[in-house]
């Protein structure tokens, strides 16, 4: 969390009364962030709080922020407690219990793999080479998903048992359908014209951050979109963040279960598949290792920390990025603080070998082909290595790329048109200069053939064994290279830190899941306090300000009125003073249903009065502003 933001929640927490916070407790261990209905909380202070109470918290809670409101097409109302706040205040309100699990004996089960920012950085690369484009039903052709899938370490296994629904889900499996959804909530691609299309500004931005600060992103958003709508799973997923002292130990998964059944969150046996799943998720993710115990139970550690992810805003301090290694076999190397951006840029003209911690791509001469197909050429490869290098490049490495650059793109197929002339006049000075080669190529120009499409393939040969192998693909004459965004861009500092602020868990993707609060329009009224007593200037102010004997009916409609606005009455009761918040009152005789409170014992007891021992007594009605 940014000083600012942490001062700030602070400041504002520091405003609640007892009375709100135990509420806002209360509303966080029942609903965490999902929605509820008018009626949903009402109970959550037990007997020892009367409704008036609760209903005057609960609109400090909403005049504060703590709690939102929307409203459905039909007036109906509907209660949340926003991500941002529901994360800023779960480590603050709970201190999660688990124990740890001896790692002797534990079988592994799912292994961290290298994380999501490098998944996504191989998928948008992909899309920047070979784009994306979609069938008349709106869904990627299944041969371009596997393809993007290939370099991609997260898989259905890490995310089956999630049951997510998404669009397309007869077309499309689990794994992709969570990368393109994360692409999209993200902003990094967008729906085009018959393809998902590269969003340059966003992507400039997200190559900028830092892997830390990318997680950050990613961590959050899973968490919201990819899990069920419910309160105590919801819980979970941020629990296991904030566990304390969990650092990089084995945690048993069952003990914090536990301790939240305790709690009244959920129920262990019921939550302990959907817990398993997540955490399975978590491992694809990169974020952690999953295995079971000797028990037969689940066991979690991770390899970040979680809840500085979670809490932490704001860009990094500038961190010393280091550059990658070109090795004498054409191996590069990159080390876990290589920027994102210069891998971006390697992704233009080398091959992914392995991608781990450290993750290897391959200089060959498909890949400085594939680079010279986009335009880019021999001297801005060489360029671009020398200045992401750690250590100066191999000379015959950068010998090789260059006889490479030499050998292609010096040629190249391009569509040509009939000529079509008014008169024979100009056709027979056209085919004056005219001069053919061996029937398939006819010159028209200084630099320019006329090819027939038929004999390219025998064309193509002839060219590669004179050192003209010509590119693959076939321009439209106007000589425009397809583009790989951002080759020559440089590290911009004022990117940096403009993504986290969004909340990307709420943005419109493929997989269908998060809170619905977000389709109906916010609803910032909120009620006076006075409308929770309507006809509060009416009241005798004697019933309000003096303790003291009333005649029968008196007594019968002061708290009559005491049950109406869900308040309390002082009264004498045994020698003693009490407090009693009335829920029914009955006729013939009259007599009274209520909460009992001995102020000298603090004890609360569910009791019923009679018309006798409601004779002497006080109308009690919170403060409000």
């Amino acid at each position: 969390m940014s000083v600012d933001q942490s001062a700030g929640f602070e400041e504002s927490f520091g405003k609640l009364a007892g009375c709100e916070l135990e509420l806002l407790k209360g509303l966080v261990g029942r609903f965490a962030g999902q929605p509820f209905g008018e009626q949903a909380w009402e109970g959550i202070g037990g007997i020892a709080r009367t409704g008036a109470e609760l209903k005057l918290s609960f609109l400090r809670l909403r005049k504060y922020g703590w709690v939102h409101a929307v409203k459905k097409a039909w007036g109906e109302r509907l209660y949340y407690i926003p991500t941002e706040k529901l994360v800023r205040l779960l480590p603050v309100l709970y201190v999660p219990e688990h124990n740890g699990a001896a790692e002797a004996g534990l079988v592994f089960r799912q292994e961290a793999g290298p994380g999501l920012p490098l998944d996504l950085l191989h998928a948008l690369a992909f899309v920047a080479d070979q784009g994306l484009p979609l069938t008349a039903k709106g869904t990627v052709h299944k041969k371009s998903l596997q393809k993007l899938m290939e370099p991609v370490f997260l898989s259905d296994e890490h995310v089956k048992r999630l049951a997510l629904q998404y669009a397309h889900q007869d077309a499309w499996e689990p794994a992709p359908a969570v990368l393109l959804d994360l692409l999209l909530c993200t902003g990094l691609l967008s729906p085009g014209n018959g393809a998902f299309v590269l969003e340059g500004e966003r992507l400039r931005s997200w190559l900028s951050l830092t892997e830390r600060e990318m997680n950050r992103i990613l961590l959050r958003t899973v968490i919201e979109r990819y899990g069920p709508n419910d309160a105590g799973l919801q819980l979970f997923r941020y629990f296991i963040c904030f566990l304390p002292d969990a650092g990089e130990q084995w945690i048993d998964v069952s003990s914090l279960l536990r301790w939240m059944e305790g709690e009244g969150m959920l129920r262990a046996a019921a939550a302990s598949e959907q817990a398993e799943a997540w955490l399975c998720a978590l491992a694809g993710f990169g974020w952690g290792d999953v295995a079971e115990t000797a028990e037969g139970g689940c066991a979690f550690r991770w390899n970040v920390d979680a809840a500085r992810l979670l809490l932490e805003d704001g860009p990094e301090a500038e961190a010393s990025a280091s550059g990658f290694f070109v090795q004498p076999d054409f191996d590069v190397l990159c080390p876990p603080d290589v920027p994102f951006l210069l891998r971006w840029k390697l992704l233009a003209f080398a091959e992914l070998v392995q991608c781990d911690r450290v993750s290897v791509y391959k200089l060959t001469r498909a890949g400085i082909a594939k680079a010279a197909e986009k335009g880019i050429g021999a001297a801005e490869i060489v360029q671009v290595l020398s200045a992401g290098a750690a250590a100066e490049i191999p000379g015959h490495v950068a010998a090789a790329i260059e006889q490479w650059g030499r050998e292609l793109g010096r040629t190249r197929f391009e569509e040509a048109l009939l000529l079509s002339c008014l008169t024979e006049n100009e056709a027979d000075r056209i085919a004056a200069a005219r001069s053919r080669i061996e029937g398939a190529l006819e010159r028209i120009g200084p630099k320019h053939f006329i090819a027939k499409t038929s004999d390219t393939a025998k064309i193509r040969k002839i060219l590669e064994t004179m050192g003209l192998a010509p590119l693959k693909t076939v321009g439209t004459g106007e000589r425009a290279h397809p583009s790989y965004p951002l080759i020559g861009e440089e590290p911009d500092g004022k990117t940096r830190g403009t993504m986290p602020c969004e909340s990307f868990h709420e943005r419109q993707g493929v997989v269908y899941g998060g809170r619905n609060v977000r389709l109906f329009d916010p609803d910032p009224d909120i009620p006076e306090p006075a409308s929770l007593f309507p006809g509060y200037e009416g009241i005798p102010a004697r019933w309000l300000r003096d303790y003291r004997s009333y005649h029968s009916s008196t007594a019968q409609t002061i708290v009559e009125q005491a049950q109406s606005w869900q308040t309390r009455i002082l009264l004498n009761l045994e020698g003693r003073q009490a407090e009693f918040a009335p829920t029914a009152v009955h006729s013939g005789p009259w007599r009274a249903e209520g909460v009992l409170h001995d102020l000298e014992t603090g004890a609360y007891e569910r009791r019923e009065l009679t018309a006798g021992e409601l004779r002497e007594l006080k109308l009690i009605v919170p403060e409000f502003d």
